[in-house]
């Protein structure tokens, strides 16, 4: 049970996702937790439990930072690992644009390819 992504790429990607965190400070209801090493063809779970129903937001790139998977929501990713609140940020941080995924009602598992 949850949410996956798969690397149907042949480089190595990192993937930071943001998930519903009721009472996160800064008054925004949402976390955000970084990264997750997927090389090719590899599958990462990174949250347990039922997908759906949920709304969830990712940011992914290669290791090179030639491809990413970017969308509209920003917010600020460090280089290193981190587990924050989505208003957290820091001065070794980049803003980056993350993409907004739905998952439906009743689904179990959840899998985000990457290609």
């Amino acid at each position: 049970m949850g949410l996956y992504f798969y690397n149907n790429t042949i480089d190595t990607v990192y993937v930071a996702y943001a998930y519903y965190a009721p009472g996160c400070e800064g008054g925004v209801d949402w976390a955000k937790k970084g990264w997750y090493h997927l090389t090719a063809g590899s599958t990462v779970k990174v949250r347990t439990g039922w997908a759906g129903p949920g709304k969830y937001f990712f940011f992914a790139e290669n290791d090179a930072r030639t491809t990413s998977w970017t969308g509209p929501f920003f917010t600020q990713l460090p280089s290193r690992a981190f587990d924050w609140c989505w208003a957290t940020g820091s001065t070794d941080s980049r803003n980056l644009g993350l993409t907004k995924i739905e998952v439906s009602a009743g689904i179990l598992d959840h899998t985000v390819r990457l290609t």
